[in-house]
């Protein structure tokens, strides 16, 4: 890879199954325990989303950033994301393993950061942790719309996500691979590969 975009120039398509709706009560923090996040046992269905709304008031954060909405949605972490390619925040994970008949029920919903444990890396299906997760811990992941610096203490407007120097603004983007690392690219024309998001502003920025 050769670049990064910083998370406020990303906007993440939601390919996930299912609908978002609005936490069940007041959520000030995505990563804290009392709400699930990073913990042994889970406290919500797998695949469950909610979403946010991120108001950009510089006072929240101590610094401006996008408005808007953003998707979260509830994973699981494979056995061996604290290991080579690590779940940390603002790395990107794919499901986990290969996808098959008869695998198990839940394996869509168990996502991995490092690429040579899986066959899913362009399935089109991507989070941001939004914290570093623990081997086969619960936890919530963003999935889509704005980044969500307001609620994810791990994450500031200066945080970056790794690109291969060719996203450009206004550009669809889809993902690569490199040392066994998801990164993004611009979606080249006529790519087969589904797009997760579109960048706001050229790489480098």
């Amino acid at each position: 890879m050769a670049d990064t975009l910083t998370v406020q120039g990303l906007i993440l398509h939601d390919n996930w199954p299912g609908t978002p709706t609005p936490p069940p009560f007041p959520v000030v923090n995505m990563e804290a325990a009392a709400i699930g996040h990073n913990i042994v046992a889970p406290m919500w269905k797998l695949g469950t989303k909610w979403e946010l709304y991120c108001k950009g008031d510089a006072a929240s954060v101590g610094v401006a950033y996008n408005i808007g909405w953003s998707t979260f949605i509830y994973l699981k972490a494979a056995p061996d994301i604290e290991t080579a390619t690590a779940g940390a925040a603002t790395v990107l994970c794919v499901p986990d393993a290969t996808l098959g008949a008869g695998a198990a029920a839940n394996l869509l919903y168990v996502v991995v950061a490092d690429i040579s444990n899986t066959t899913h890396e362009n399935s089109g299906l991507v989070v941001m942790c939004l914290s570093a997760p623990t081997n086969s811990y619960y936890g919530w992941y963003w999935c889509g719309g704005v980044c969500p610096v307001e609620y994810c203490p791990s994450l500031t407007t200066a945080s970056t996500v790794i690109t291969d120097g060719s996203v450009v603004a206004s550009c669809e983007v889809s993902t690569i691979i490199d040392s066994d690392t998801v990164g993004l690219r611009a979606q080249a024309t006529n790519s087969q590969t589904p797009g997760v998001g579109y960048a706001l502003y050229v790489d480098g920025t």
